[in-house]
C-alpha cells in the first residue's frame, strides 16, 4: 500500500489541482491531509470540494479552526486577511465540513501504526515542529504517542526524522511552501518498504497569484509564492 500525505492547501486551487493530479500518477491507495485546507489563497471552497472528493481523512488545522470560529487572535494580519475573506465566501455547508475535521487521527496500515496531527501531539493545533526541534521534543512525542509513523504540518516546510523506532513526517506544503522551493510539496509513504518519498510538482503560480489579487487578498500572499517563504 502507498499512502500520499498533503498538508497547508491554504486555499491554493491550483497547487492542489496540480498535486491531485501528480499522485493519480503513482498509483497511491489512500491520500490523508494534516491540516489547513483553508486560508491564505483564493479559492477555500474549491479546496473543501476536492479535499472531500480525494482524500480519505483531514485534520483540523489552525487556519480551519479560526475559519469555524473567527478568533484571529494569533495570527499576523496576512493571516488574519485570509481568514475574514474565508468567513465571507464559504458557505454554512463548507464551515460544517471544517467543524467535522478532528485534531488528530489514528490509523493502522498493513501493520503500520499512524498518527496524524497539524501541529504537534502536546499542542494540536498551534505548535511549530521543525526539521531543527531538539531530540529531546521528539523523543517526548515518540514515547506519548502509540505510532511507528507520526505525520505532521503546520510548517509548510518537509521534513523527515527518525527517532529511536518512529519516523516524524512533514509533507510540507502543497498550497504555500516556505523552504525556499516555490514547487508544491507532499510526501509518499510506501508501507511495504517503510520509505518515504517527497514530491515537488509545478503549477501555475501566475495564475494562483492573479486570483489573490483580484479578490483584494493582500499583495504580499500573492508575491511569496514565487519566492516560497
Amino acid at each position: 500500500m502507498k499512502i500520499a500525505f498533503i498538508s497547508d492547501i491554504h486555499s491554493n486551487i491550483h497547487a492542489l489541482s496540480a498535486v491531485i493530479e501528480e499522485i493519480e500518477k503513482e498509483n497511491i491507495d489512500e491520500i490523508y491531509c494534516c491540516g489547513d485546507i483553508v486560508g491564505y489563497n483564493a479559492f477555500p471552497g474549491e479546496c473543501i470540494e476536492l479535499v472531500d472528493k480525494y482524500v480519505k481523512a483531514s485534520v483540523r488545522g489552525n487556519h480551519d479552526h479560526a475559519t469555524i470560529n473567527g478568533d484571529t487572535i494569533w495570527f499576523n494580519e496576512y493571516g488574519v486577511a485570509g481568514i475574514n475573506y474565508c468567513r465571507k465566501v464559504l458557505s454554512d455547508e463548507k464551515i460544517k465540513f471544517l467543524e467535522s475535521l478532528p485534531t488528530h487521527l489514528h490509523f493502522n496500515r498493513e501493520g503500520i501504526k499512524f498518527y496524524m496531527v497539524h501541529g504537534s501531539p502536546r499542542n494540536e493545533l498551534f505548535e511549530y515542529i521543525f526539521p531543527s526541534t531538539s531530540e529531546e521534543t521528539f523523543e517526548e512525542f515518540s514515547i506519548s504517542v502509540d505510532a511507528n509513523v507520526v505525520v505532521l504540518g503546520h510548517t509548510h516546510i518537509p521534513m523527515k526524522r527518525k527517532i529511536g523506532e518512529t519516523l516524524f513526517l512533514n509533507p510540507g506544503s502543497v498550497g504555500q511552501p516556505r523552504d525556499g522551493n516555490p514547487k508544491a510539496s507532499f510526501v509518499i509513504f510506501d508501507c511495504k518498504n517503510k520509505e518515504a518519498v517527497f514530491r515537488r510538482v509545478n503549477y501555475n503560480i501566475e495564475e494562483a497569484k492573479r486570483a489573490i489579487i483580484d479578490k483584494g487578498l493582500p499583495l504580499f500572499l500573492a508575491e511569496r509564492l514565487d519566492l516560497g517563504i
